[in-house]
């Protein structure tokens, strides 16, 4: 190589480096410092406290018991009381103390055993459907992938509704029934849940599968969900399978962000034996 190539790429090579170092020391200044870690981990202690009722509808203990309990330090405790203030969890009222302001509720993620309602499976209040949409449309084709033994076009029943939780809406969902499913439900018989429906319909079921993502709610679902534009919301989507396995009916849902969902007994899976060999 002449060495005035020798020269440009040894240059390129020096400005690569000089990049990866500047890089590294802008990572390192985005990243918390030991303090602002504690006080996250100690904020995600609190949330789940609050979530599990520890607090009932009282106050939380005061900052001093907290860096007792918590072996923590004043500002750290501080930090995580400032960050559920921002959750919109707790509130700081005068006389009183810190108190919890928003319920949170924690949901199984299991189907309701037969002969029980989602309510009564649940057991957060009453629970009911407020229906915004019921009619027969042609499967598009993304719903038609989703559900077996149907084609693009065939008919099947959307069901839109919100969720109320003790007249509070929780979670809107979008459910397309696939129609030999769909031709054995009643509109008058849907006053408590999506799966009551089904059973009053004579519909055998006996799992789903389910996924979810992070998301900000946009203005329709805000409105209806009593939140606002951009606030945080979970979306699912949810595969309902009969006891052949096939998907009769699929479902979006957008919950609000108080909803956690709970998924047990999740079996392992060895992925070294998917791996090629």
């Amino acid at each position: 190589m002449p060495p005035s190539e020798q020269s440009l790429s040894s240059a390129g090579a020096n400005d690569l480096a000089q990049e990866r170092i500047r890089f590294r020391a802008q990572v390192q200044d985005c990243l918390p410092g030991s303090s602002h870690l504690l006080a996250r981990r100690l904020h995600d202690l609190l949330r789940t406290a609050l979530r599990d009722g520890a607090f009932g509808s009282g106050k939380l203990p005061s900052e001093a018991e907290l860096m007792t309990q918590y072996q923590a330090s004043r500002d750290v405790v501080r930090e995580a009381l400032d960050l559920l203030r921002h959750d919109g969890l707790i509130e700081r009222r005068r006389g009183v103390g810190t108190v919890p302001v928003r319920t949170e509720y924690l949901v199984s993620g299991a189907l309701p055993p037969e002969g029980r309602s989602l309510e009564e499976h649940l057991a957060l209040g009453r629970i009911s459907p407020r229906l915004l949409h019921w009619a027969w449309v042609p499967a598009p084709e993304v719903i038609a992938e989703h559900l077996d033994g149907i084609s693009l076009g065939d008919d099947c029943l959307c069901i839109e509704y919100v969720l109320l939780l003790d007249r509070r809406p929780i979670a809107l969902f979008t459910n397309y029934l696939r129609a030999p499913e769909a031709a054995r439900v009643d509109l008058t018989t849907f006053r408590d849940d999506f799966y009551s429906l089904l059973r009053a319909g004579g519909i055998n079921f006996t799992a789903f599968d389910i996924g979810l993502q992070a998301a900000r709610a946009d203005d329709h679902a805000a409105a209806l969900l009593h939140v606002l534009p951009g606030e945080p919301v979970l979306l699912l989507e949810q595969t309902i399978r009969n006891r052949d396995g096939q998907a009769i009916d699929y479902a979006l849902g957008t919950c609000r962000s108080e909803m956690q969902l709970r998924i047990g007994a999740i079996p392992r899976i060895d992925l070294t034996g998917a791996l090629p060999r």
